[in-house]
C-alpha cells in the first residue's frame, strides 16, 4: 500500500460559491475549489494546527485502537489520520475532494514511516467503490455538513454504508444547530417564511456563511444538525445511532491552538448535553 493520491473517476472542478442561491449540483464542485484554496493558502493549518485531543481519545475508545482498516472520509491534510497512524497499526485510507489537502497530507507522510500503511484517494464517496471495505469509517469535523442538501448527504452515507465490514462502526462529528451561526440560520428561516429561499437554502438547517481565506472573503455551505435530524438521516441510510455526545464547549480552533484550553474544555464537556455542544460526536452501526 502506498501514499499515492489516486484520482477519482468523477472528480469535478467549479467556481466558488455564488453570493445568491446555490443549486444542489454546484455544492460539491464549489466546496472542492474553496478547500483547495483553504489548504493552499495554509489558513487551515494555522487555524487548526492539531487534532482535538478529546475527539482523538473518543476515536480510540470507540475502536480505532483495534481497527484493521480505517477510512477517513474528508481526511483533509490528515489532522486526525496522522495521529491514528502514529497510535495504531491500522491500514488507513484517506479520501477528500481537495487535491491541495491531499498533497499536504502526502507531504507529511513523506517525512514519516507511515506511507506503507496509507492510501490517499481524491474524490467523493463514489470514488471509493471497488477499492476495499473498512471496519471503521470516520466522518469528522463536520465533513457531512459540507456535502450538500439532504439527498446528497443520504447518498454519501449510503455509499459509505456499502463499504463497511460486518460489525463495523461509523464515527462522525457534526455542528450543532443550537450553537452555530445563529444569524445565518435566522436569515435562512426568514427567507423561507417569505418564500425567498432558493436552492439549498430551502432546507431547514442549511446555511451559507462567509470566512476570510488568504485575505479574501469566501462563502461556504454548511448544514447544521439537531440530534433528531442526525438520527433520522442515519436511519434513512441504513445505520442505527448508538451514542451521541457533545464534542466541545468552545470552538475547535481555540481548543486546537491552545491545548491547555482543550484540556479544560474536555472536562467541562462531560457535563454538557449533546445538543448544546459546539459540535456533536456520534457512533452509528450498520443495520
Amino acid at each position: 500500500m502506498t501514499s499515492k493520491v489516486l484520482p477519482s473517476q468523477t472528480g469535478t472542478h467549479g467556481a466558488a460559491l455564488p453570493s445568491g442561491a446555490l443549486p444542489d449540483a454546484e455544492v460539491s464542485a464549489a466546496m472542492e475549489q474553496l478547500y483547495d484554496h483553504y489548504f493552499a493558502c495554509h489558513d487551515y493549518e494555522r487555524r487548526y494546527p492539531q487534532p482535538n485531543q478529546a475527539t482523538l481519545d473518543f476515536l480510540m475508545d470507540q475502536g480505532a485502537d483495534g481497527a484493521q482498516q480505517i477510512l477517513d472520509f474528508g481526511c483533509g491534510n490528515g489532522r486526525y489520520a496522522l495521529a491514528l497512524l502514529q497510535s495504531t497499526s491500522a491500514l488507513l485510507t484517506g479520501c477528500d475532494i481537495s487535491e491541495a489537502a491531499l498533497a499536504e497530507f502526502s507531504s507529511h507522510l513523506d517525512q514519516a514511516r507511515w506511507g506503507a500503511r496509507t492510501r490517499l484517494i481524491h474524490g467523493p464517496a463514489s470514488a471509493l467503490e471497488g477499492r476495499g471495505h473498512y471496519d471503521l469509517i470516520l466522518l469528522l469535523f463536520g465533513v457531512l455538513s459540507h456535502v450538500g442538501a439532504r439527498s446528497a448527504r443520504l447518498e454519501t452515507l449510503r455509499q459509505l454504508r456499502a463499504l463497511m465490514e460486518p460489525g463495523g462502526k461509523l464515527l462522525l462529528t457534526v455542528p450543532s444547530q443550537w450553537r452555530r451561526r445563529p444569524l445565518e440560520l435566522m436569515g435562512a428561516a426568514l427567507d423561507r417564511w417569505r418564500g425567498r429561499a432558493h436552492g439549498v437554502r430551502t432546507e431547514p438547517g442549511n446555511i451559507l456563511f462567509r470566512r476570510r481565506l488568504g485575505g479574501e472573503w469566501h462563502q461556504f455551505f454548511y448544514h447544521l444538525y439537531t440530534v433528531r435530524r442526525l438520527r433520522e438521516e442515519l436511519q434513512a441510510s441504513g445505520f442505527e445511532m448508538t451514542l451521541i455526545e457533545a464534542e466541545s464547549v468552545l470552538p475547535e480552533w481555540l481548543i486546537t491552538q491552545h491545548p491547555w484550553i482543550g484540556a479544560v474544555d474536555a472536562g467541562l464537556t462531560r457535563f454538557l448535553p449533546a445538543f448544546l455542544g459546539y459540535g456533536m460526536r456520534a457512533v452509528a452501526v450498520p443495520v
